[in-house]
Parts: C-alpha cells; structure tokens; sequence
C-alpha cells in the first residue's frame, strides 16, 4: 500500500504499538519524529537515564519503520549515547527547535515532539512566541512605541488595501502620527493610490535586497502625504513606505529576495532592522502594514512575528473559512496579539439576504474561534460578547472603491477636486472609522 505526507506521523505512532515494540516505549524519555524537506522520517530518541536497550530492539523498530513507511522512511534512527560530547550542539538544536506534537500528553511518558525541516513557510510552521520589534507594554505604558497593524486577508480582492488607508486616513485626521508600509512585494500598489509618478521610489525591496550586501545602507526616504482634503485641516501627514519601483528590474530584485530568505533565512531579522529603523527615524503612534494575502512568507511574517494587531479579513465562503481557520489557530499562539475580524464584501443595506448572511457569518466566526483561538475551555467567552475578537466589523461592498483607487489630483479642475473629497468622505465615516476606533481602543490611544 502506498504511503501519503499525511499518514507519516500516524504510522510512525502505530509502530511503537507494535507488539514486538510496545515495551520500548517505557524505556524512553522522549521520541522526536523528525521530517525532513523531502517529507521523510528520521527518529531522535532519547533514553531514560536509568534504561539502556539492545540494538536489536532498534534494528527490530527499523525494519517496521521501513515495512510502514515504505519510501517515506529516512533511514535513520539516533539513539545517543552516554558520553555523547561530540554530538552536543546538534541535540541542542534539535531540543531547541522541535515542538510538541500535537498529539503529545505532558504528563505521559514517553513525551512526542515534532521537528519539520523545510526551507520556506516558517512564519507560518513554526509554533514559537512572537518577537516583535519592541515589546507589547513599550506600546501600552506612556506610548513609548508605535502599535504595528497588520492588514492580512487569505483571499484577494476583499478590499484589504483600500480598508487600511481608510484607517490610516481616519487616524490622521484624529491627529494620530501614521506610517503605512506595502509588504504585498508580488501585487504592490500602495504606493499609486496616493501619486501618479512612482518612479525613482525606492522602498522595502531595496531595504531588504541592499542590506545584505551592504550593512551600512539606511531606510528609504518616506513619502509625505500632506493634502488637507485627504488630512482635513488639522490632521497629521502620513507617512508611506512602498514596495518600490516597479521596472525592469523589480523581478530580478524580487527573485533575489526569495533566495536570501530561502538559503540564508534572514528575512525576519532584515525585516525587524526596518522597522526599528522607521520608528527610530520617525515619531508614530501607529504602523499600518499592508500584508501579503494567502499563505506568503512575507505575510505570514508580518501577522506572526512583528505585529501587535492583526486586521483579518474574511467573507461569508467555504474557501475564506478554510484558510482563516489556520491562520486563527496560528494566532492563537500569542496571548499578547489583539485580533479585529473583518467580514468584507457583505451584502449592503437593502440587499435582500443581508442578515442571513450576515448571522450566518457571526455564527461561523464564533464557532471557529472557540474551536481554534482558545487554548483554554474555561477562556472561551459568551458569544455575544461585543468585545471578542470573533465579533466582526462588517463592511459592505464598495462599488467606488473596487478597482484603481486615485486619492491625489489629476488636475486642478473643480471636479476633481469633487471626486477625491467625496472618496475621502466615504473612507472616513463608518464602518472604515469602527476599525480605527477599535485600535486606538485596544492601544489605550
């Protein structure tokens, strides 16, 4: 019979259950199924101090581990030794970067940890706490630090970059000091809603290309958007990182990125310099990060590791379900990460099925965050609590802000100046100014 990815944990499990093999399970401290790139099992056991077996017993374990596995098996099994100096770093790394497995009982002996080898998708894979730039409480005591937002969808098209410069808009307009930074590398265009000529823009491409090769190269010069009828008269400029500029050579650099985070796994560490860069350049209460949608690396760094918040957007679809069900329960790994659920693309007033849908949504949300976000039973709140992070903010579909968003001048005409304040008008009254409320609630702003 042939073996898949996902039945490799299951049989390794099974054959320890194996009559000829149960016994060795009580001699044992921990297992660690280790799963290489190519999705094939190796084995790491570590020995109870007082117990010691014969190689017979391993050898008897291998050959089921083959019969079971068949191709999926590593060929290896690692029992260390007693004097086992020679091997200490390795076991070290190892202890450091398995985690329990999910089927693991702490209070059981032998303990399962999990250890998956891969080149991409950490951000998403890897069950660590967060790390971000600066801690939660230097966001919290005295505002000594800005709030880091991101904006995250698992589908495109829900609206997610035109909901974030409505909140950056609407936080300015408050006299909040803003910064906006577009981390969708492979779909950028944060940068074209606010001017026609982007040429000559450097950004975080060239932050995280350049800072490999050379140590010494500084954060990009940030756009100022200052117009009044976007900012009104006392509102405070925004501050825009863009991706860069899209050229000729915007793949090549893009290609290059994927590589150095790939082979040297750096992104992460480049990515925190950036933003401790743009915090120390510049005087903010908030960062609002437009992140890749889907499971991206980027993305997945953005949401897991560097924010304070996450805005997460969803429809009422099986498909947007499926993939934000991993993507809460991702979340769920941090107990500092304030989580604001959007429900995009709803049906508008009037619309004949609205509030189905709409319970339908709340429903769903609730149930998946019970099931997902909550590590604890007794945590779980009451469902109509207001407050939870499975309460959406629903935001109904926009004719006028679906396709090229233009929130600058074309010209100097009357009715130009008509059609960027009546966009400005929309952005910057409810459901857009619930999301900016809701942060500077969460954020003690």
């Amino acid at each position: 019979m042939t073996i898949t990815f996902t039945q490799t944990f299951d049989k390794v499990q099974e054959c320890f259950k194996a009559q000829d093999i149960s016994d060795l399970l009580p001699m044992l401290e921990s297992v660690t199924i280790i799963r290489d790139v190519l999705g094939k099992i190796r084995l790491f056991l570590e020995p109870l101090p007082e117990n010691s077996f014969e190689e017979a017993k391993i050898t008897q374990l291998e050959s089921l581990l083959k019969q079971e596995l068949g191709l999926y098996y590593g060929d290896d099994i690692w029992v260390p030794k007693r004097d086992r100096e020679p091997y200490k770093a390795l076991i070290k790394t190892i202890k450091e970067e398995r985690v329990p497995a999910f089927w693991d009982d702490e209070l059981a002996s032998p303990r399962w940890y999990i250890l998956e080898r891969h080149i991409a998708k950490q951000a998403w894979t890897d069950q660590k706490t967060q790390e971000p730039p600066w801690p939660h409480k230097f966001v919290l005591e005295n505002h000594k630090k800005p709030a880091i937002v991101s904006f995250f969808s698992f589908k495109g098209g829900v609206g997610r970059t035109s909901t974030l410069v409505a909140t950056a808009l609407t936080l300015a307009r408050q006299g909040h000091r803003v910064a906006i930074i577009d981390l969708d590398l492979e779909a950028p265009g944060l940068g074209t809603i606010f001017r026609l000529d982007t040429s000559n823009n450097p950004g975080v491409i060239d932050y995280l290309l350049e800072k490999k090769v050379q140590e010494e190269y500084k954060l990009p010069s940030l756009f100022q958007i200052t117009d009044s009828i976007l900012l009104g008269d006392e509102g405070q400029a925004i501050k825009l990182l863009s991706a860069g500029t899209v050229d000729e050579n915007y793949l090549e650099k893009l290609a290059r990125l994927d590589f150095q985070n790939l082979v040297h796994g750096q992104l992460q560490k480049t990515l925190q310099d950036m933003l401790k860069e743009l915090q120390k350049k510049e005087s903010l209460d908030f960062i609002l990060m437009d992140a890749r949608a889907g499971f991206h690396d980027l993305g997945g760094l953005a949401i897991t590791k560097f924010s304070h918040a996450v805005v997460i957007f969803g429809t009422q679809s099986r498909q947007s379900w499926a993939g934000l069900t991993h993507v809460i329960r991702h979340l769920a790994t941090s107990d500092e990460l304030q989580v604001v659920l959007i429900q995009a693309m709803a049906p508008a007033l009037g619309i004949p099925g609205r509030e189905k849908e709409l319970q339908k949504f709340r429903e769903d949300a609730y149930d998946i965050f019970k099931d997902n976000y909550y590590l604890k039973e007794e945590n779980v709140p009451n469902p109509n609590d207001k407050e939870g992070p499975f309460r959406p903010i629903i935001i109904p579909y926009e004719n006028i802000l679906r396709g090229d968003i233009a929130l600058f001048l074309n010209n100097e005409t009357l009715e130009e100046s008509n059609r960027l304040s009546g966009l400005v008008e929309i952005m910057t009254k409810k459901p857009y100014t619930d999301i900016a409320f809701k942060l500077c609630e969460l954020f003690e702003r």
